[in-house]
């Protein structure tokens, strides 16, 4: 309750979330509930993120859950359509290697196209490779955050995986299993929208190195079907119509202790040149809604 009403983050910050719980929701509880959710999502960090960042997952969220008609493609295929109709040109699968200052012109170089104003939205450590001019502080205070990565697989299938109808699972790495969450998503959101198939998400957090990221499709899924059958055992390997596999270095910011004071200026030291992650929403977490609220303040600060 204290967690829900009090707006004093700032205070929270200071201490892990594994020191305050322990503490104030006692070792039994702690054990059974907390930590197995911290160590699924941090890993070896999970002693060190401060408490500021469990605050505004319990704070900011509410037991109500939406979802836009057509997933988030959709979304993002009707926002680009808008955007392109106000005249905004859209270029995809553009590779950029380096942003600098064209000395010539005072305007920013991207891999030699000149830009008034630039907006970066990579990782901190992916913009620190596109930027090396940055200032050696801004660049070591982009190099020093740390983040997860993520590996996630999503499966078609011919029958419901949950024989209760359940639509997610925190599934606890001590017994074993091979991810964090399973996520049955046409028991939330009805398989008739994905053409009568059962849509189901295995995913996990994982510190960068770890062997999923050097895994094949099938080898993952091979890995997986013991723990699908755990869920029902009436799970069989040809139910599974197509998977797909999503790996990313950089899906979850690693807030320690005092992790306010290590959050990167929108606006960077070199005139025109902006960046906006996730690492910058804090307190908050990562998410649709606080990548809006970023992105509203970066454009605020370019106008």
């Amino acid at each position: 309750m204290f967690l829900r009403i009090t707006k004093n983050w700032q205070a929270l910050e200071k201490v892990t979330a594994h020191e305050w719980m322990l503490k104030y929701a006692g070792k039994q509880v702690y054990e059974q509930m907390w930590q197995p959710l911290l160590i699924g999502k941090f890993a070896s960090f999970y002693k060190d993120v401060n408490m500021a960042w469990l605050w505004a997952r319990m704070h900011a969220r509410t037991t109500r859950l939406g979802t836009f008609e057509g997933g988030f493609q959709k979304f993002a295929d009707l926002f680009a359509e808008k955007l392109r109709e106000k005249g905004v040109e859209i270029r995809l699968g553009m590779s950029i290697k380096s942003i600098k200052k064209d000395q010539a012109s005072g305007r920013l170089s991207v891999d030699g196209e000149l830009f008034d104003k630039v907006l970066v939205t990579t990782s901190p450590n992916l913009m620190a490779k596109l930027c090396p001019e940055l200032p050696e502080s801004y660049l070591k205070g982009l190099l020093e955050l740390k983040s997860m990565g993520a590996v996630v697989m999503t499966l078609s299938l011919k029958h419901s995986l949950s024989k209760d109808g359940y639509y997610w699972f925190n599934v606890p790495k001590e017994e074993g299993y091979p991810f964090l969450a399973l996520v049955e998503h046409t028991n939330f959101v009805s398989k008739e929208n994905f053409g009568g198939d059962h849509i189901v998400y295995a995913g996990d957090y994982l510190e960068l190195g770890h062997e999923y990221f050097d895994m094949t499709d099938e080898q993952l899924l091979e890995r997986f079907i013991p723990a699908f059958e755990k869920f029902n055992p009436e799970f069989k390997r040809d139910w599974v119509k197509k998977i797909w596999v999503h790996k990313t270095n950089y899906a979850q910011p690693v807030p320690l202790v005092g992790h306010s004071k290590n959050i990167p200026a929108i606006q960077t030291p070199i005139e025109g040149l902006y960046f906006a992650s996730m690492s910058q929403v804090y307190p908050w977490d990562r998410g649709t809604n606080f990548a809006v609220e970023i992105g509203r303040k970066a454009a605020r600060l370019m106008k």
